[in-house]
């Protein structure tokens, strides 16, 4: 993004703008998905301070999208839009009103004046917020928003300090008053901040985990009452039932209105008997065969149980006691179905704390609540999934009824802890308990109240103090700054500056007015060395110029020579102008130009020959040497750079070229003479014998036709081996191109193979690894495999000279290396001297007698190499010589 400072005007804001303020926007979406929770609902949120970081170069209708979309994350975190609608309306209070205070106070005014309102309308009267949870949102919001503001000044304050890529240089500078400010509310807010983030989970946790031990201990406690009472009837029941049995009743009465309080019916089955005691006249009798079909199977066991009553649609569950008896050594059974209020009464004990709920839950029978406190969670257990009731038994679990459009603090508030236990005295029933979390939420919002009121108490301190503060530094370092203003002037001495209550800043100004001589005694012998430099400049037949680097590529000038106009007829102030450079690079060298001065780095130098156009319109050869260098204050890049006019140079070497070559085809026309004889011979038999046959009037087509082919036959390839020659001997004028290096190598071959043939020669071409592509000019590349195969030859005719009749093997390979091609030219001829191998590359350095070379060729190709940007090599041995030669592969 590349964002510059604005001022606010009622127009259209420009697409980058926009497009900035959505990107903005995303990212501070994205951060503010990690929210900083504080316990029970509350969450800070750091999003909106990337947007805020550039409120003084944003427009603020950017600033106020950038915000409403960074905030939308609130309306999924906290199920309602009204906490988006404040922060909507937050931005457009700090980007229209008070431009001439500090973000930071501009956003404490907010909260005072409107925000808070705010609050009160949408949580207060629209969500119907209990009292304590409205005002720790509206503390805690404000504290929020001010720490997303001074966050916002610290990043912004940080990219003005690093300058990344030089972009923030035009951005306006931040005043002392939101400096002063910025740090004085981030000292207070991000620690507060740290500490509620760290401390809040541990204090939520300590909570759930106090309730689910509360939880516990009444489960305990419920069972423990359970079984008690079971106990006790389970005795008082079986002596009754012995009695009956026996038929001796000496206190049937006091049973039975002992028994009356807990039990609805009694039946007693045994010894072939059933006595039934309906306790109410009126009641229908308890069939233990209706009740138990099973019964028997209990018959003779000792432990009793419950169980629960079949029942019709909509009736409550009934439970009885169930209690297996021997008498005389036979078993019985006992049933006795428990009254309405019994079973609730044992199991919600009274026990000090919160309200408790219990529910007992069976998966034939559903689930029951046995108390008021229960009632209201009856349904929302119902619905819970079966693994959430299965991991009930396991620990405590957590149930809130959240909904979207209400507060979620005022859902959490009302949330409940839920436990699970089995019942021993009754099989596949489980007993649940309920307990409210609202007593520990309260209890620690109370806690962050607390907090956060004094959290705020402290930004008001800040705010009042800021001011003064601010001011008195901006004086002082006012004061600072007209002093230096002064010494740049004049040197003057130290002035005498009343009411400065740094110290530091007090030794500063004694330090800077004692430097006045100093400075200027230098600042004159800078004039001085400046005057010799611009006279060196101006008289040199050189053009000296210096330039900014920007982006690690040449920028616009800052200095160009006088000396610009004697070599390019152009004077310094047209150097200056923007595109000067671009316009008069030759067209061929402008893009290995812009590559060449691409990637500047400090101490990086660059060496490039191209053509620059005159004044006058020709253009004219140039050498620049281009340094680059930092500047150790502004840590900003230099670049000084030195052009050279070497067209006579040029001039020289395409001569030395061109001579060059015409040595080599002159080397080459024994071969070729012999060569194009044979074609010409072929010709004139063939003329001679149709001009006979025409003088006889045999006229043929089966016979004239073959010879006229064969002559057209014969002039293609005496025109193959001139055309060749003429293309090899022309001067290049065209810039490099990817070529096929073994077109390259075949084409030189076709031109050399008459000589090394009439020579006895032979010549073989190896390509590996599929075709090898370079970037250069094919003259330039055949002259210099053409000398490579020349120097190879002589080399093999040495060796015959010498009496060894080995036939001559010229071998050429071409393959990949990396990113470099590689070449290598190998003969078996009489390989080169120790002495000899570390100088052939020198201009004029020859072995051969004068008539035969002129010392040219391997330094030729020397340069050809190097200024396509690869290495030429030569190594000897007793087998013969092998030069390779390295190149860059096409567009690597």
């Amino acid at each position: 993004m590349n964002l510059r400072p604005v001022r606010w005007r009622a127009s259209t804001v420009s697409r980058r703008q926009l497009f900035s303020a959505v990107l903005l926007g995303l990212a501070g979406f994205l951060i503010n998905m990690l929210e900083l929770p504080l316990g029970w609902g509350l969450h800070f949120i750091f999003g909106n301070a990337i947007i805020y970081a550039l409120i003084r170069v944003l427009q603020p209708q950017s600033l106020v999208l950038g915000i409403a979309i960074s905030s939308l994350w609130t309306v999924f975190l906290w199920n309602h839009p009204w906490a988006w609608v404040v922060w909507v309306c937050e931005a457009i209070f700090v980007a229209l009103l008070f431009q001439k205070t500090s973000p930071v106070r501009r956003n404490v005014i907010f909260w005072l004046v409107v925000g808070t309102p705010l609050l009160l309308l949408t949580y207060g009267a629209v969500m119907k917020m209990d009292q304590l949870s409205l005002f720790l949102v509206i503390v805690k919001q404000a504290a929020n928003g001010i720490l997303n503001i001074v966050l916002g000044e610290l990043l912004y304050g940080t990219l003005l300090a690093l300058n990344p890529q030089q972009r923030c240089a035009a951005w306006p500078k931040m005043k002392v008053e939101s400096f002063v400010t910025t740090l004085l509310m981030a000292v207070i807010l991000i620690p507060t901040a740290f500490y509620l983030a760290l401390d809040a989970p541990g204090r939520e946790q300590a909570a759930r985990q106090e309730t689910a031990d509360i939880l516990e201990y009444r489960l305990a406690m419920s069972n423990a009452s359970l079984d008690n009472w079971i106990q006790t009837r389970t005795l008082v029941l079986r002596m009754y039932a012995k009695e009956e049995i026996a038929g001796s009743d000496p206190w049937q009465g006091a049973v039975l209105d002992d028994l009356s309080a807990d039990f609805a019916k009694i039946s007693i089955t045994g010894q072939g008997r059933t006595i039934r005691w309906p306790i109410e006249p009126s009641s229908e009798p308890l069939s233990i065969f209706r009740l138990l079909p099973d019964h028997r199977a209990l018959w003779g066991k000792q432990h009793a149980r419950l169980v629960a009553l079949p029942r019709h649609w909509g009736q409550p569950v009934q439970f009885a006691l169930i209690i297996p008896f021997v008498v005389d050594g036979e078993p019985g059974i006992i049933a006795a179905q428990l009254r309405d209020g019994v079973l609730p009464k044992l199991i919600n004990m009274e026990v000090r704390g919160p309200a408790f709920g219990v529910l007992l839950v069976s998966p034939a029978e559903g689930v029951s609540a046995f108390t008021p406190a229960a009632m209201p969670w009856l349904q929302a257990f119902k619905a819970l999934p079966a693994a959430v009731r299965t991991e009930a038994l396991r620990s405590p679990v957590f149930i809130s009824d959240i909904g979207y459009g209400r507060a979620i603090m005022s859902d959490l508030r009302k949330a409940q802890m839920v436990k699970a236990a089995k019942v021993a005295d009754l099989p596949e029933w489980l007993l649940v308990g309920v307990a409210p979390l609202a007593p520990v939420v309260n209890t620690s919002r109370q806690m962050q109240l607390k907090l956060f009121l004094a959290l705020i108490s402290f930004i008001m301190l800040v705010t009042i103090i800021a001011l003064p503060i601010s001011r008195r530094i901006s004086l002082t370092l006012r004061k600072i700054s007209q002093s230096a203003a002064d010494l740049t002037a004049s040197g003057a001495e130290r002035l005498a500056m009343h009411g400065l209550v740094i110290r530091e800043v007090n030794e500063i100004l004694g330090t800077i007015s004692s430097a006045g001589t100093t400075f200027g005694q230098e600042r004159g012998a800078l004039a001085s060395y400046q005057r010799r430099l611009n006279s060196v400049a101006q008289h040199a037949p050189v053009i000296i110029y210096a330039l900014d680097v920007v982006n690690g590529a040449k920028g616009a000038p800052v200095y160009v020579s006088e000396s610009l106009e004697k070599i390019l007829g152009y004077t310094p102030a047209d150097a200056m102008e923007p595109g000067w450079w671009s316009h008069a690079v030759h067209p061929e060298d402008y893009q290995s130009c812009v590559q060449a001065f691409t990637g500047l780095e400090p101490g990086k130098v660059v060496n490039v020959e191209y053509r620059l156009r005159h004044k006058n319109a020709h253009y004219v050869w140039v050498y620049d040497t281009l340094s680059v260098e930092s500047n150790p204050q502004s840590n900003a890049l230099e670049a000084v750079g030195v052009i050279v006019d070497i067209s006579e140079r040029k001039s020289s070497a395409e001569q030395l070229l061109q001579a060059d070559k015409m040595t080599s085809l002159g080397r080459m026309i024994s071969g070729t003479a012999h060569e194009l004889n044979q074609p010409l011979n072929f010709i004139k038999l063939a003329a001679s014998n149709l001009r006979e046959n025409t003088v006889r009037g045999r006229m043929e087509a089966e016979r004239f036709v073959p010879k006229l082919e064969n002559i057209l036959a014969q002039v293609e390839r005496a025109s193959a081996i001139l055309l060749q020659m003429r293309i090899f001997g022309r001067t290049p004028k065209e810039s490099p191109y990817p070529i096929d290096v073994k077109n390259a190598v075949e084409g030189v071959v076709q031109m050399v193979k008459p000589q090394l043939e009439l020579d006895g020669t032979r010549v073989t071409i190896v390509e590996k690894g599929g075709p090898v592509r370079v970037e250069a000019l094919p003259m330039l590349l055949e002259q210099v495999l053409l000398n490579l195969l020349i120097n190879a030859n002589d080399a093999i005719r040495a060796r015959f000279s010498a009496s060894d009749t080995a036939e001559g093997r010229i071998t050429i390979s071409v393959e990949r290396r990396g990113e470099v091609a590689a070449i290598m030219v190998a003969d078996n001829g009489t390989g080169i001297p120790a002495d000899v191998l570390q100088k052939i590359f020198d201009p004029f350095f020859t072995t051969k007698p004068a008539q035969e070379g002129t010392g040219l060729g391997l330094s030729i190709s020397y340069g050809i190499i190097r200024d396509l940007g690869g290495v030429i090599r030569a190594r000897s041995s007793r087998n013969g010589a092998r030069f390779t030669i390295e190149l860059p592969l096409a567009g690597a």
